[in-house]
């Protein structure tokens, strides 16, 4: 008799068709399929089962991919680099993507998930010609498991009690050069009982044998780690040499683990696991010599079940349950589960010959049953076809609206995402009227918050993403206008952070994808970034060998030094118009002090010259037409710790405090003709910093809201009417909270639970963004919805480690 023993995995159509497995003993994985179309009368043909046929998967076929991307708490990670086939976005803020009729391989389709601070997600599934596939994806964090010598070697435990045993001498670069320093380790057990396996997974648990034949694998855990030197850089295991993995075996699962068992490695650049030698049992662990690493994992190739497919149908209103949970039970308490699609239909693999029960479970943490039926045994094939059922009106919560173009006229062709606080997320296409509908089965009943956000395909045009909390079972969204809103924006940002060796790794982002500038063997920091056309500059500095800092401006990652190396120098901030780059900073020049400088395409003048005003400082430089305007300040004497608050037009200097009080300007925005620099003062009484916007010279204190003496401002920009400034206020008890002001009306971005700053804004459409940081993380913030990309690390030399994000461009 053929028996599960833990969890079996294959993808096989569509709309947010992975898998919950929730184990009881053993794991039944019934394996999805959906179809985006209308509801059938006659459901597709079912898969046929794995043959001895060695895999292609060079075929390609035109489909669509959607789906959702969330940590292991089920919150949206927003702004997620997501790949398929030669396709690239970004998730929204409700983590959800989508990508539509572009080219996959037909056996093994795949989806990429990169976000700074986890490990990569990998997401595999038979591709099905024309039809929608969605994926839901639960990225790990990638967190420090510990470092080794690499000369000595060493054991790394990670959590559950996996281990990693290093031989000495056994690592190498990314180029095959011998590596003797210190190894950083970042590893995760993936626990085969965990009822998120499915969505944690790399891949879909389909393997390829050393004979090139595809199998369905019952895995017994899984272990992965990326290996990296002090800087971030990639290690490798030295070619001769092999590591020793320990998969930990859970109590539920011992009695059926075998004593030998098929190991299998996770090849990332073709989605597939690969069989790849043996672990053996001791005791309550799986141990195995690996060679690389991504992924590896112990498993059973497995071949006796049938196809299964259903349609769920609300008897109430005739219209298909979407993204609704069901599984498939067997009578020893196990079962497989899945999420319909957005016509109700799912498709998998489920055992022959053995009585079943098919329940559908509400949604949400209580995961209660609100329908059964005994089902089977099957021997072939089979298709239920509409099972028709009646949810409880109660745990119903039904979505609806109209989505409308810049016309006022219906999106025939569009679609709305809707996600919910509790997880769920799914998409529902309009109809001909450019309505919608899409219901919840909620176990929580109305106490969920949701965002939502509408796609019309024919213009390619994106709606605002909007919010609110469910109140009752029927929410009308009412008209949602999807206009002017473009549909694929960029975002840059720069961010500066600190390695064990108390060195800087400078970094610049786009899209959540970082690109190195510094790669932590020097001192430096990057300050600036600005975007023209397909080239991304940036400025900063860097030390150099002889220990002077170096001014410098980066343009598409290739270093372009602004000064020579024999003084200390600095490039603070970098604007470009047409064919002309102009770039802020200043010089030290020995007794004189720094010298206030403008280089324009690597040619400098200089603003100040300190002779009898001390040194000079730029922050931030504005170009509009032919004007060039620079914020900063200026010692008023060289005896004196006073420093005058400035702005230089066109090398010429207006003061913006008096002698006596001090002063800094840290940004400049230009429209027209009238001129917004952000900066501070100092109170006099209290020392305490006072946030200032001055408008063509005349200034105004913006206000505090939390009882502070002590704020300052960092970025303004301006858009239409509304003036933006970012910076941060104090707390009575000290801590920093990250600030937003919109026209002199203070917003909190963080709650000052920890130190938080906010650095840059930028406007692009009707979005507000936002960069910093708050605690160790590098941050922004686009409308206020914080999302994290660059974690810092609480553990080091130079402990802690933060990361901080300094400037940011949108368009």
């Amino acid at each position: 008799m053929y028996k599960f023993v833990k969890t079996i995995i294959v993808m096989r159509k569509n709309f947010l068709c992975k898998l919950l497995s929730i184990v009881a003993i053993t794991v039944l994985f019934f394996t999805l399929g959906c179809k985006r179309t209308e509801i059938p009368v006659t459901p597709e043909p079912t898969p046929t089962n794995p043959t001895t046929t060695v895999v292609n998967d060079l075929a390609q076929v035109t489909a669509s991919v959607s789906g959702i991307v969330l940590d292991e708490s089920n919150a949206p990670i927003a702004n997620a680099v997501v790949t398929s086939g030669t396709a690239t976005t970004t998730t929204n803020t409700n983590g959800m993507f989508i990508f539509q009729n572009i080219s996959l391989s037909k056996e093994n389709g795949n989806v990429t998930v990169v976000k700074a601070g986890y490990f990569k997600g990998i997401r595999s599934f038979k591709t099905t010609e024309g039809k929608n596939h969605t994926v839901r994806i639960q990225l790990m964090q990638r967190t420090l498991s510990g470092t080794v010598n690499a000369a000595a070697g060493g054991t790394i435990t990670s959590n559950g009690g996996a281990t990693i045993i290093f031989p000495a001498n056994a690592f190498v670069t990314s180029t095959g050069a011998a590596y003797t320093g210190t190894v950083t380790v970042y590893s995760r057990w993936i626990d085969p009982t965990a009822a998120n396996l499915p969505f944690l997974i790399p891949g879909d648990l389909r393997g390829v044998s050393t004979t090139g034949v595809e199998n369905i694998l019952e895995t017994y855990g899984m272990v992965g780690a990326e290996l990296a030197d002090a800087s971030g850089n990639v290690l490798k295991i030295a070619t001769g040499k092999t590591a020793s993995v320990s998969f930990p075996i859970p109590a539920s699962l011992s009695a059926t683990a075998p004593a030998s068992i098929v190991l299998w490695h996770f090849d990332e650049a073709g989605a597939r696991w690969k069989e790849n030698g043996t672990a053996t049992k001791t005791g309550s662990t799986y141990t195995a010599q690996v060679d690389k690493f991504s992924f590896w994992n112990v498993d059973v190739p497995i071949s006796n079940f049938i196809n299964l497919d259903y349609t769920l149908i609300n008897a109430t209103t005739n219209t298909a349950l979407v993204s609704t949970s069901t599984r498939i039970k067997r009578a020893n308490g196990s079962y497989g589960s899945g999420i319909t699609s957005n016509i109700g239909f799912v498709s998998g693999l489920v055992p022959r010959n053995e009585q079943l029960v098919l329940e559908v479970i509400s949604n949400g943490v209580c995961g209660s049953v609100f329908y059964s039926q005994n089902i089977g045994p099957f021997d072939t094939h089979t298709s239920l076809g509409n099972v028709h059922l009646t949810p409880p009106v109660a745990q119903t919560i039904t979505f609806t609206g109209t989505l409308l173009n810049c016309s006022g006229a219906p999106v025939t062709n569009g679609y709305i995402s809707i996600a919910s606080g509790n997880g769920f997320g799914g998409f529902v296409n309009t109809n001909s009227s450019g309505a919608f509908s899409l219901s919840i089965i909620n176990c929580s009943g109305t106490n969920i918050s949701y965002n939502y956000q509408g796609v019309d395909n024919s213009t390619n045009l994106f709606g605002p993403i909007l919010n609110g909390n469910v109140t009752s079972t029927l929410i009308n969204l009412s008209n949602i206008s999807i206009c002017n809103t473009v549909s694929n924006s960029n975002i840059y940002i720069t961010t500066t952070e600190t390695n064990n060796a108390g060195k800087n790794i400078l970094k610049v982002w786009k899209n959540g994808v970082a690109n190195t500038l510094v790669n932590g063997d020097t001192y430096g920091e990057v300050k600036s970034v600005f975007v023209n056309g397909n080239d991304v500059y940036v400025a900063g500095k860097f030390q150099n060998n002889g220990g002077f800092d170096v001014a410098n401006v980066w343009k598409n990652g290739i270093s372009n030094q602004l000064t020579i190396g024999n003084q200390t120098a600095r490039a603070n901030s970098v604007y470009v118009i047409g064919n002309d780059v102009y770039v802020a900073g200043e010089v030290l020049q020995g007794s004189a002090g720094y010298v206030a400088k403008v280089w324009k395409n690597g040619i400098s003048t200089n603003l100040t010259f300190g002779l009898t005003g001390g040194s000079a400082y730029t922050h931030s430089i504005f170009v509009s037409g032919n004007d060039v305007y620079v914020a900063g300040q200026e010692f008023s004497a060289p005896s004196t710790n006073i420093r005058i608050a400035k702005v230089w037009k066109n090398g010429v200097a207006n003061d913006l405090t008096v002698a006596g009080q001090y002063g800094n300007a840290f940004s400049v925005f230009v429209v027209g003709n009238d001129v917004y620099v952000a900066g501070e003062t100092r109170n006099v009484n209290t020392g305490g910093r006072i946030p200032k916007l001055w408008k063509n010279g005349v200034s105004v204190n913006l206000p505090l809201s939390i009882g502070s003496l002590d704020a300052s401002t960092h970025s303004v920009f301006v858009s239409g009417l509304d003036v933006y400034v970012a910076g941060e206020e104090s707390t009575a008890s000290g801590k920093l909270v990250a600030k937003l002001w919109k026209n002199g009306v203070g917003i909190n971005l963080t709650d000052g639970t920890k130190d938080a700053v906010a650095n840059s804004v930028h406007i692009f459409g009707n979005d507000v963004y936002v960069a910093g940081y708050e605690g160790l993380n590098a941050m922004y913030w686009k409308n206020g919805f914080p999302v994290v990309f660059a974690n810092g690390t609480p553990g080091g030399i130079y402990s802690p480690i933060a990361v901080s994000a300094t400037s940011i461009f949108v368009n």
